[in-house]
């Protein structure tokens, strides 16, 4: 039998009164006035439970990028207006939505005899029939708010349960459709999870199941409620059960359900759980709204995860837009893993072809007059702006189709007649963004003018009434270009009163003052770069970052390329290497990235140079930075242009001044593509472990002094000091390889301890000057380690034995190659 068919039982007044007279208090006007809140602890802040919103946040761009523009920033991030379900009726109800009940919220002690169901407390001596048992107030839900309010007010949840007694057997409520019954119906329910009382609510769901068998309605919220409430407590096992037992009658549709689960899926403890709730739904529509979200939290992990379960229900993105920044990051950083044909066209991918595009290629009237114009010496015509602006101003045709037809014409450059024409059209800052970056995708460019630059301004700051009022305007674009002619048109202006023109000369004017301040910026820190004045460009670069200018490319460009190029192969002098090194770390505070190669460099000099404390210090900068980075935007890391995977590269090949990408900060760090990974490869660890075990001969004591027992004994040898680095750097997330590791201080240790004797002169004096013996030296760098490093000495000897005897052989072929002998040890002495 179903639970709606369980008759529940009935309370019936004893007597049947047609006409009750019954008188209630009266009570000053003023007090009528008062707000009542039905208090539900927490919704003021964060109203999950009573409404949903699903925004979806995607970028236009091909990937989120660093531009160094200031007012011509291309950076545009399409906010999709968030799909909210408001409530219908305010959370804060008013005394008026009482109604004849008003007077009732007043009454403290009446309403102590009136939700005394049982009789057994103030309504123990009452003479009369409770206001509830009246006929007329049967279905009064009103009523019945009153007494909840008074209930949770005096006894907080328990007193909710008791009006949830009260009317659980009479069964007479099932409005949802008045001002107070959204807040009625979500406060009973909030009580009974806040309680943990199973009982309470099996009794909810079956009343909710009357209400909806008898009465056609359903219980607010209830499904979100209660799944959202299980989710955020890691109740995991009621996360289902209740999935399964409200899904028939009480699922809330695609949107809230995505909604619920957009909510909770940053948390990993949750993935499971949501990816099992996900499977039984009977709608799978999560793709376009969760992957994106998760990216742009810089979740990466989680939304790859998300993806494949998508994929695996057949759901595929639908509006390509949002996920293409994703898409290409897991094209890029994951090449193993293969696109769906959906996703392949979301990016713009030919690669994948079906069988029904697998046509031949139409060749277009404009093509082939261009392939004509080219072989018999036809110039093509140059563009004129007014006409352009007239078709693009044209209402009969669409904007899609007429910048598609202009670029079929092969048309690469508009002027700001045509922009005008297409920001009209648009009228929105969001919508004018979008425009130019359709124009950019197409490698339309729109002609460098101070009139560009302030519909960039405007739109960037997204004032849209002194936009319209741009475009809307009667001056020519060319008098912003014109400073004489604004400035007596400010005047002029100022004293005809015309304030809305004056606004857009001093917009101008400001736009045309950023621009100034930032060339001649640039301009100055170039002469800084070429003298290599520290000093100077420091002050420049802190100043710039205070007034938000940041470098142009072109100097960026100058002083990764002066830093390579200076440092011959691996070595540069102390002073430039410090002058480089100080503006590298200056950069990147400024979320300026640095290239991996200005990295590299600098650790090979550092490791050749024996310069230990620096080595350790920039190595464990470098981590924290591409582990635990917080820049401007939370959970993601500027990378360089030449640092990231050629898929995600080739979209950007049209982007001025681009200085930088962001990628999510939590890309494991064991991707081969990884920043990490570049910068600390397997010829860069391998050097850093050989200088360490050589260097040390080169310190104040020729001499390594017998081992002391203590816990800092690794800090007096640099072979044991670099180990103990290379774990510091693994335990903060680098990727290292404990057994490549092991191999590189076991070839260090046969220059040390194998049969024969090195070749090389500081072979020679590294082994000359150890006077540790192999058990000691292990027992050094394993505790350097922090566990065992190397295997157990007989296996290590035996280890050394056999590489020495290989490493003899090679030596003695070298040397009979160039015509000389083996070194002799007493030579050597």
């Amino acid at each position: 039998m179903r639970l709606v068919s369980i008759a529940l039982r009935d309370v019936k007044p004893k007597c049947f009164v047609l006409h009750p007279r019954f008188p209630l208090p009266p009570r000053p006007f003023q007090l009528y006035g008062r707000d009542t809140r039905l208090s539900v602890p927490g919704y003021t802040k964060d109203a999950r439970s009573y409404f949903s919103a699903t925004p979806l946040n995607g970028s236009e761009n091909p990937v989120d990028v660093l531009f160094s523009r200031l007012s011509d920033n291309l950076q545009t991030t399409q906010n999709v207006p968030a799909q909210t379900q408001k409530p219908e009726f305010p959370l804060v109800q008013k005394t008026e939505s009482f109604e004849k009940w008003r007077a009732l919220l007043t009454d403290p002690s009446r309403l102590a005899v009136e939700s005394d169901f049982d009789r057994r407390g103030p309504s123990k001596t009452w003479p009369y029939l409770l206001l509830v048992d009246r006929f007329e107030n049967r279905n009064d839900l009103t009523l019945w708010s009153c007494l909840l309010d008074y209930q949770k007010r005096v006894n907080g949840d328990v007193g909710v349960r008791t009006i949830w007694r009260g009317f659980w057997g009479r069964k007479s409520l099932y409005d949802v459709q008045s001002p107070l019954a959204r807040v009625f119906w979500q406060t009973i329910l909030e009580a009974a999870l806040r309680l943990k009382d199973d009982k309470f609510l099996e009794n909810i769901w079956v009343y909710s199941e009357w209400m909806y068998d008898r009465h056609g309605v359903k219980w607010p919220q209830l499904y979100s409620t209660m799944l959202s409430h299980f989710l955020e407590t890691y109740q995991h096992q009621y996360v289902l059960q209740w999935q399964l037992r409200l899904t028939p009658n009480f699922y809330p549709g695609a949107e809230e359900f995505a909604s619920m689960v957009k909510q909770f899926a940053d948390d990993h403890e949750l993935y499971r759980t949501l990816e099992s709730l996900y499977i039984v739904n009977p709608d799978h529509q999560l793709y376009d709204i969760l992957i994106p979200y998760l990216y742009d939290l810089g979740a990466s992990r989680l939304a790859i995860k998300w993806r494949r379960v998508c994929v695996r229900h057949d759901d595929v993105p639908q509006a390509p837009v949002p996920v293409r920044p994703f898409l290409r990051f897991l094209q890029g950083y994951f090449p193993h893993e293969l696109l769906s044909p959906e996703e392949s066209a979301a990016i713009g991918d030919s690669s994948y072809e079906s069988a029904e595009d697998a046509e031949p290629i139409e060749i277009s009237r404009e093509f082939m007059n261009r392939v004509h114009g080219g072989t018999f010496g036809i110039r093509v015509k140059n563009y004129d702006d007014k006409l352009g602006a007239k078709w693009l101003a044209s209402s009969w045709v669409s904007l899609d189709i007429a910048i598609s037809t202009i670029s079929a014409l092969g048309i690469e450059q508009i002027g700001p007649l045509s922009l005008q024409s297409i920001a009209l059209r648009e009228g929105t800052s969001e919508g004018v963004l979008n425009r130019i970056e359709q124009l950019r995708s197409r490698r339309i460019t729109v002609k460098d003018s101070n009139y560009l630059r302030l519909v960039l301004y405007l739109a960037k700051v997204k004032d849209d009434e002194l936009l319209l009022d741009l475009l809307n305007s009667d001056l020519h674009p060319d008098v912003f270009d014109d400073v004489e002619l604004q400035t007596r048109l400010i005047v002029s202006t100022a004293k005809s009163e015309d304030w809305t023109t004056q606004r857009l000369m001093l917009a101008a004017r400001l736009v045309a003052i950023e621009r100034t301040a930032r060339e001649a910026a640039n301009a100055l820190a170039h002469v800084h770069i070429l003298r290599k004045d520290r000093k100077g460009l420091t002050k420049l670069l802190d100043d710039m970052r205070a007034m938000e200018i940041t470098l142009n490319q072109e100097q960026t460009n100058l002083i990764f390329d002066s830093f390579v190029s200076e440092a011959k192969s691996t070595f540069l002098p102390p002073d430039s290497l410090h002058f480089y090194l100080s503006i590298c770390r200056q950069l990147m505070s400024m979320e300026v990235p640095v290239p991996v190669r200005c990295w590299r460099k600098s650790l090979f000099c550092l490791a050749r140079q024996n310069r230990m404390d620096d080595l350790e210090k920039l190595c464990v900068e470098l981590v924290d930075t591409f582990t635990s980075y917080q820049s401007s935007r939370p959970g993601f890391i500027p990378v360089h242009p030449e640092d990231i995977p050629e898929s995600m590269r080739n979209p950007l090949s049209g982007v001025d001044n681009l200085l930088g990408v962001y990628i999510p900060l939590d890309l494991p760090t064991q991707t081969p593509l990884h920043p990490l990974r570049l910068i600390f490869d397997n010829k860069l660890l391998g050097t850093i472990v050989r200088y360490s075990f050589y260097s040390s001969v080169d310190g104040p004591t020729r001499k390594i002094p017998a081992l002391q027992i203590n816990s800092q004994r690794y800090k007096a040898y640099n072979g044991s000091r670099v180990v103990r680095l290379l774990r510091t750097l693994r335990d903060r997330g680098l990727f290292l390889h404990r057994e490549r590791l092991a191999t590189y201080v076991k070839l260090r240790l046969v220059t040390l301890y194998g049969p024969g004797y090195p070749t090389k002169r500081i072979l020679q004096a590294a082994r000359a000057s150890n006077s540790l013996t192999l058990s000691e030296m292990k027992a050094l760098l394993d505790d350097a380690w922090g566990e065992e490093l190397l295997p157990p000495i007989e296996k290590l000897r035996a280890e050394i034995e056999i590489r020495g005897q290989k490493e003899m052989s090679r030596n003695r072929r070298y040397l009979q190659k160039i015509g000389k002998t083996t070194p002799q040890l007493r030579v050597v002495l």
